[in-house]
């Protein structure tokens, strides 16, 4: 117990989790396009079919969920970028100052920002498919957070970081 107390908290232990979150946010927003128009081609075939055709209710059921699914992983998206995002808040708080820490801390979100800006392109050339143009038109916050806003976002997060990590000059400590 001793160990834990007297063990100052470090940055460099849990940046590379951010990173990590950041690579899943992007590959869920890649994979969840073609999933969604697949998704809609299954539901649409589903309603011809005549086995559930014939029945009200089965139609009813299968819009309802067709109508829920894209709105949720569109949400999804956003909520994994703003729990990356409170995370990201949450180690630059716990982390206690020092100068070669925040030098990490700025070289990590430099290489964050290039990350993301590829990330960023990748996704629109991804939301160019032609296939893909219409469901793409439905995703509204993947498309505000994804697009060329990402590496923005996630400079101006580590900027606050930096910031907060700066606040802490002196003989402040992290909060145990």
């Amino acid at each position: 117990m001793r160990l834990l107390i007297n063990k100052k908290a470090q940055a460099g232990t849990f940046l590379p989790y951010i990173l990590v979150g950041i690579v899943i946010v992007f590959i869920f927003a890649i994979v969840v396009l073609p999933v969604a128009q697949v998704g809609d081609e299954i539901f649409d075939e589903l309603k011809t079919s005549p086995e559930f055709s014939d029945s009200n209710k089965s139609v009813e059921k299968i819009n309802q969920v067709q109508s829920l699914m894209t709105p949720a992983f569109d949400q999804l998206v956003f909520i994994i970028l703003i729990a990356i995002i409170i995370g990201s808040f949450v180690i630059a708080v716990f982390t206690d100052y020092h100068p070669v820490v925040v030098g990490i801390f700025i070289l990590a979100i430099i290489l964050l920002v290039i990350i993301s800006g590829l990330f960023a392109n990748v996704y629109s050339d991804v939301q160019d498919v032609e296939r893909l143009q219409n469901k793409s038109a439905e995703f509204t916050l993947t498309n505000a957070v994804m697009g060329k806003q990402l590496p923005i976002i996630i400079g101006f997060v580590g900027i606050i970081c930096v910031i907060i990590l700066l606040a802490k000059r002196g003989r402040v400590v992290s909060p145990a």
